[in-house]
């Protein structure tokens, strides 16, 4: 009620106030810094003390200039950096000290961590020095690591990508302190180059003060990934790139939970060859991933399927190369639901799961990287025979061409194939431009290609967008074909137009408890290629940003639905019709960086020719960094003529890490409207760089019966070689 009652009152203020200050510097025409490498003889432990002399004969690194909360103002925390190198290692420290060392947070110990959350020094490193690609490592205070490799400039990145980075964390009476050293067997770079220059760039997070600061400044909405503006590491000499090989060969073993089973033991062999520093060939044989969390469960309201992200290991690395579709670009308004999901011409999960069943993957192959200015990628997977269906190969091939200064053309082309069914083709052609620094074109156009010829098999798209410091304003338009189906891909509805478009400014303030204020308007309309209209939304949001990290989402929808075949709704029939209703959302979401924190969204009004109210609630508690318990529920009431139900999901899960390398999950969810409940629990020692032992439990329960059960146990162990 109080940050409502402040908004209330506020509002005018808030809009008209110039928020800006005179000790701010320009980001954008600040010039970029640069940075002298030093090579050093003396050999470095890495233990966080910086007592070897070699730290001292580097030139330090200490101005440091705000994106967060004000752009452009220097920080407010004093940060020392010191860069040196060897035959071997790249070593970075950071002296991050801290005029109150109590409030500084700590909240994980897990790999690729939640680094918004948390204090964190961390780097990006743009070895080619081509100002589109780097990797970038994310350290917290507990030492934990978070680690991705980043392409053009930010728009692409692959959070999956891990590297080995040896590094030990320390607090002191002034603050806390990291030492790196990063092997260059981790990095990829151009060896031809006796004497080379990187992209380089540092961050510190004060997270109790929501303060990100820059060693190279960047603007209020740009991030590390954003590697154009990094700085310039000046003078590497005679360093080696990575290894070529790297070998993982994995045992696993498992048993079904169902009566009678015996268990079972197989052996899988996963390899990275690096063709050129900038080409990888991945394989792998018998590809196991009992390992993988299970997905969570959701309530679709709508007549449409509903997209699940992958979360396979496997397929994740190096999937940004892949993307064809309904793509999204941080911080930009592109669709009526930021987190939508309407199509993509490739959707790894069609691959190895089929009706929420696992089909053994015999192995395959995957290429991926850069040769001169072409982005490449290629993937052959073959899977086994089931009950369910054929044995399938699933062949894609993908190639991106880099223009101008940070745009692309793009081709894909996949095709899934066996000796049983039939063959489908998709393929289609991308262009992704950007011009003025703010302003980004984007258009694909696809079809798909079966036994069945069709002039109604194509899906194109044009979008123009629009996001600086102020505005935000987006239009799109696309058109699907009724014979649209690219089954190795994902689409929500076809034979249908759409046209979207949306406006909305982001008023930044200084020294007010409201951060950043966004009110927007959005129209989206879906109809049939006669002109009938199935989808009409228009909507008025209000979103607000406060100075502590919290949240607050509103927003009013006129919808208009048009349901020309009745459809099923958890056992209630949607008559044919051309239903107009009113709904409304509601969400704030508080400081997560504190030990309690709580997503709350409240929704509802009328819904075709009944009323909805739903309610989502998330709370997660935290004892120290080790123990974390997160408590999620979604409730829905539905009321319509003659039915009224509810459709629920609960789910726990529990943390308990008791190291940087033992890491432990239990997770358990329960979908009311389907009787479904769903168990994983996952122990995770990480024995040695980038290998680990899992031990893994999973179960689905049918509630209505409950000796009709599905589920495993698993262990996992994997080892990597490197050659």
């Amino acid at each position: 009620m109080l940050r409502l009652l402040i908004l209330t009152v506020s509002f005018p203020l808030i809009l008209f106030s110039n928020g800006t200050g005179d000790d701010l510097i320009d980001p954008v025409s600040f010039p970029r810094p640069s940075i002298e490498a030093l090579r050093i003889s003396e050999e470095i432990t890495v233990d966080g003390y910086l007592n070897e002399p070699a730290w001292m004969l580097s030139d330090s690194i200490t101005q440091f200039f705000q994106t967060k909360p004000y752009a452009g103002a220097p920080a407010t925390e004093k940060t020392t950096v010191r860069t040196i190198y060897d035959d071997k290692y790249f070593y970075v420290s950071a002296i991050c000290y801290d005029s109150n060392p109590a409030g500084i947070i700590a909240t994980s110990l897990e790999q690729d961590f939640d680094s918004q959350n948390t204090d964190v020094f961390g780097l990006s490193l743009d070895t080619f020095y081509d100002r589109k690609s780097a990797f970038i490592f994310l350290c917290n205070v507990n030492g934990a690591i978070k680690d991705l490799y980043i392409t053009n400039d930010g728009a692409g990145y692959n959070p999956n990508w891990e590297g080995i980075v040896h590094r030990k964390t320390r607090t002191f009476e002034k603050g806390w302190l990291i030492e790196m050293a990063i092997p260059f067997t981790t990095l990829r770079f151009d060896n031809k180059q006796k004497e080379q220059n990187w992209g380089i760039n540092f961050l510190r997070r004060i997270r109790r003060k929501t303060e990100d600061v820059y060693w190279s400044p960047l603007q209020r909405h740009e991030r590390l990934l954003k590697i154009s503006k990094a700085g310039t590491l000046n003078g590497l000499r005679d360093i080696q790139p990575s290894r070529n090989l790297g070998i993982k060969p994995s045992v696993f073993s498992d048993m079904s939970l169902r009566e009678n089973s015996v268990a079972s033991g197989e052996i899988g062999l996963d390899a990275k060859y690096g063709i050129t520093p900038s080409l990888t060939l991945d394989m792998t044989y018998n590809t196991d991933f009992s390992q993988v969390e299970a997905d969570d469960e959701r309530i679709n309201l709508t007549r449409f399927p509903i997209f699940f992200p992958e979360k396979r290991d496997f397929f994740l690395e190096n999937a940004n190369i892949f993307t064809f579709g309904d793509i999204s670009k941080l911080d930009y308004r592109m669709a009526p639901n930021r987190y939508s999901r309407e199509f993509f011409l490739f959707n790894s999960r069609r691959i190895g799961l089929e009706q929420g069943a696992v089909i053994p993957i015999i192995g395959g192959g995957r290429l991926s990287g850069n040769i001169g200015n072409y982005e490449i990628g290629a993937l052959n997977m073959q899977t086994k025979g089931t009950d369910l269906v054929d044995p399938t190969n699933f062949g894609l091939f993908r190639l991106r061409r880099k223009i101008l200064k940070q745009s692309n053309v793009g081709f894909m082309m996949i095709n899934k194939s066996s000796p049983v069914s039939s063959v489908n083709q998709s393929y289609g052609v991308d262009a992704n431009f950007q011009f003025f620094r703010y302003l980004i074109l984007y258009a694909y156009h696809a079809r798909t290609k079966e036994p069945i010829p069709s002039n109604q098999n194509s899906a194109s798209r044009v979008a123009i967008a629009w996001r600086d410091q102020f505005w935000n304003t987006s239009f799109y338009y696309k058109q699907v074909g009724e014979s649209f189906n690219p089954e190795v891909g994902f689409i929500r509805r076809t034979g249908v137009n759409e046209a979207y478009g949306t406006l909305g400014i982001h008023k930044q303030l200084r020294d007010h408890p409201v951060y950043e204020i966004n009110p927007y308007v959005e129209i989206n309309q879906i109809e049939k290629p006669n002109s009938e209209i199935e989808t009409q939304t228009v909507s008025m949001g209000l979103d607000f940003i406060f100075a502590d990290g919290a949240r607050m989402m509103n927003k009013i929808i006129k919808n208009r639905e048009g349901v020309f075949y009745a459809f099923p709704l958890y056992g209630v029939m949607i008559d044919t019709g051309d239903y107009k209703f009113t709904s409304y959302s509601s969400y704030f979401i508080s400081n997560k960086s504190r030990p309690v924190s709580a997503t709350v969204g409240i929704s509802g009004g009328s819904f075709y020719s009944g009323t909805r109210r739903s309610v989502n609630f998330n709370t997660e508690f935290r004892i120290g960094y080790r123990f974390s318990m997160q408590l999620k529920t979604q409730r829905n009431e539905i009321s319509l003529p003659g039915s009224d139900f509810t459709a629920n999901t609960y789910s726990a899960k529990i943390k308990y890490n008791h190291s940087t390398t033992l890491l432990n999950t239990l997770f358990i969810q329960y979908n009311e409207a389907d009787k479904k409940l769903i168990a994983n629990a996952r122990i995770n020692l990480i024995h040695s760089p980038l290998s680990d032992l899992f031990v893994v439990y999973s179960e689905v329960r049918d509630m209505e019966n409950t000796n009709d059960k599905v589920g495993y146990i698993a262990i996992k162990i994997t080892k990597l070689f490197g050659i």
